[in-house]
């Protein structure tokens, strides 16, 4: 995104500089009065965005109901915003209203004569949902203003898709270069502690009346449209899980990105991925690779492979379903042993079936 955009509330303190960058007009005390009235309750809040301490935008965003499904944003740049500084406003933006306060929805309107903010606000991912008649008032009368939007599922930063398999559905997170996680449900199941991935699964219909994951009726099936909106690196481990998940792939070529974990965690999630498809090994056989074939070492440090294996965010391409007890018992699974038990299953036929992409 460039500079890093900073967002944060509007304060009082703020009168004098927000006059002084033309974001405001008035007298001080006018300009104090306007912040106090704006305020953050439940309709909705005024932000100001900066960049290396410089305020280049103020925004009020709306809330027109109770729940937060919708967002509707008005902002306003200073001067020397450029479209760089403008688009990455927009981009912090729309991070916030979807993974930070997990918005469903986000709309803005911008008047047909400022072609500048509409190339800005379709290049973030925004599409026209309606033309607004006389919208805005100007000297010589109004003028029509576009309404644009944006859904949860169309956000084209950082999104999640879900890919059916026998047991569940494997939910795949992550932005245009990476993966950060890949979590496994059993039909029925509900989204905990993931509004946005919630809000995703809900408004692609994805979700029973309990607000469990709904049973492969075609519903996951992907179209053309909806694989353009999913930021690229998430579209190519979708296609690539569902070819697993029907025996025609044994290995993954995607990009990966730990945003958690200590370090040792992350030296043992990399130790995972070198368990070929097929191939079990225990967690003492993970800590021997990991000092170096060092067996006191070793016997030390094999409870916390497992509860690293445990914590493992990216399952089934970070294979830590492959880990099992040194007496081959399948343990420890936060997905469930069921579906651990399944995944063995899965590759231990599959592995000796010629699959479509192995080269001879």
């Amino acid at each position: 995104m460039g500079s890093m955009i900073e967002l944060r509330s509007i304060h009082i303190r703020d009168s004098a500089v927000l006059r002084s960058r033309g974001l405001m007009v008035g007298t001080l005390s006018l300009i104090e009065d306007d912040i106090r009235s704006f305020g953050k309750g439940s309709s909705g809040e005024a932000l100001i965005a900066l960049k290396n301490d410089e305020i280049y935008a103020m925004i009020k965003l709306f809330r027109p109901d109770r729940r937060k499904c919708r967002a509707h944003l008005e902002f306003v740049f200073t001067k020397d915003a450029n479209a760089d500084t403008q688009s990455a406003v927009v981009d912090r933006l729309l991070h916030y209203c979807f993974l930070e306060e997990f918005y469903h929805k986000v709309t803005v309107i911008v008047d047909h004569g400022n072609e500048g903010i509409e190339r800005i606000i379709t290049g973030a991912g925004f599409v026209q949902e309606a033309v607004l008649r006389d919208e805005v008032r100007r000297k010589t009368g109004f003028a029509d203003s576009g309404l644009f939007s944006m859904l949860s599922y169309e956000y084209p930063a950082y999104n999640v898709c879900f890919v059916p398999f026998e047991r569940g559905v494997a939910m795949i997170g992550g932005g245009k270069d990476y993966i950060d996680r890949v979590k496994l449900f059993h039909y029925g199941q509900k989204i905990e502690n993931d509004k946005f991935a919630e809000n995703v699964a809900c408004g692609l219909g994805l979700l029973e009346e309990s607000g469990g994951l709904a049973r492969n009726d075609g519903r996951y099936a992907i179209d053309a449209e909806q694989m353009e909106y999913l930021p690229e690196e998430v579209g190519r481990a979708t296609l690539e899980l569902a070819e697993y998940f029907s025996s025609s792939r044994s290995g993954f070529d995607i990009n990966v990105k730990f945003n958690q974990g200590t370090d040792f965690q992350r030296e043992v999630w990399k130790a995972l991925c070198s368990i070929p498809y097929g191939a079990t090994r225990s967690y003492e056989d993970i800590a021997l690779k990991l000092t170096g074939g060092d067996k006191t070492k070793a016997r030390k440090i094999t409870r916390a492979v497992g509860a690293a294996c445990g914590d493992n965010p990216v399952a089934v391409i970070v294979p830590c379903h492959r880990v099992i007890g040194k007496d081959g018992s399948i343990v420890g699974y936060s997905a469930g042993i069921d579906i651990k038990d399944y995944l063995l299953l899965h590759e231990s036929f599959t592995a000796v079936t010629p699959l479509g992409f192995k080269e001879a």
